[in-house]
């Protein structure tokens, strides 16, 4: 079957197009005639392929055609780079919308807020302005809750670890109550938000629940019942003193050491202190780079050190490889 160009000529043009090619030099009358069309017709479809320089009208009046090869070639090739011309443009467009968005938050901090400087979120709704928050948020995301089982990490998109809206290259701190490391369930939670990233630490005392996303706003718990909401609170003023109080709270809150390090982590110990190099160990482990690296910091936090051999000194102060029977 024929292939068709009919993305840059119609009918009309394509069939006259044809008939030229495969008829002996006529007449633009004659090849009407043949096409059963008016001549005013065919005028205005030879007036297309002429503009396309796929047919021309020789000096003593017939039209005629260059091989097709060399003609549709060179208006493919108009096509084609029009087309990349086309998505350069998009191209250039997507990457100017960072710019365009920065821009429009600059707006947003000249004319004020457009939105209640508070309001009162329901526990039905409290998912989805949570995924609204994270989506929307640049900066850490720093949690407290008062209670293992129930608050803002136990949230749909907080509680996916793996749902892609937080990551390693994001900030994530949690303060829990100290109470959570006697229940058995909670550590299966603590270790999977951990293993995205997450740096945690407990304090036995702790005087309310809420949540800071980056610069968009402050979730405040309204009690400790289960089906008590939340207030969302997005003056400034108002999140630097909730990222104040976070950071108070943090201060005072431990990491907790007694309990048995995972295997994994104390295979990554293991293997730092026989003098692997980070990306022998992600081999060895079947991890990431950027997840060993993370991991290390993760380590170095809970330990208090700020160097990898100082994190080696507090590993054999502990006797953590020991304890494990490695």
């Amino acid at each position: 079957m024929a292939g068709r160009v009919s993305g840059v000529l119609n009918d009309d043009t394509e069939a006259l197009f044809r008939r030229v090619l495969r008829s002996m030099p006529a007449t633009l009358e004659e090849h009407a005639a043949e096409l059963g069309w008016t001549r005013g017709r065919a005028q205005q479809r030879l007036e297309e392929l002429i503009e396309l320089r796929l047919v021309r009208r020789r000096a003593d009046g017939l039209l005629g055609a260059e091989d097709p090869r060399a003609s549709l070639g060179r208006l493919l090739d108009t096509e084609e780079a029009r087309l990349d011309e086309r998505r350069a443009e998009l191209l250039e467009l997507r990457q100017a919308i960072e710019s365009f968005e920065s821009d429009y938050r600059r707006g947003l901090q000249l004319t004020g807020p457009r939105v209640p400087p508070w309001e009162e979120v329901f526990r039905s709704e409290i998912s989805d302005i949570v995924d609204h928050l994270v989506r929307n948020s640049r900066g850490p995301v720093l949690l407290v809750t008062r209670r293992a089982t129930v608050g803002l990490q136990h949230e749909r998109m907080l509680a996916r670890g793996r749902s892609g809206l937080l990551d390693e290259r994001r900030e994530q701190r949690s303060i829990f109550p100290l109470s959570a490391v006697s229940d058995p369930q909670f550590a299966a939670f603590a270790e999977e938000r951990s293993q995205v990233g997450e740096s945690q630490r407990y304090l036995a005392d702790i005087p309310v629940e809420f949540g800071v996303f980056g610069r968009s706003g402050v979730l405040l718990s309204e009690g400790d019942a289960e089906d008590a909401g939340f207030l969302l609170i997005r003056p400034p003023a108002l999140i630097d003193a909730f990222v104040v109080l976070f950071e108070s709270l943090w201060q005072r809150a431990e990491p907790i050491h007694e309990g048995p390090a995972t295997t994994q982590d104390v295979r990554l110990l293991e293997l730092l202190a026989l003098g692997f190099k980070d990306e022998a160990i992600a081999r060895h482990l079947g991890l990431g780079l950027r997840t060993v690296r993370r991991r290390l910091a993760r380590l170095m936090e809970e330990h208090g050190v700020e160097t990898r051999f100082q994190l080696g000194l507090a590993v054999a102060r502990r006797g953590l490889l020991d304890d494990t029977g490695r």
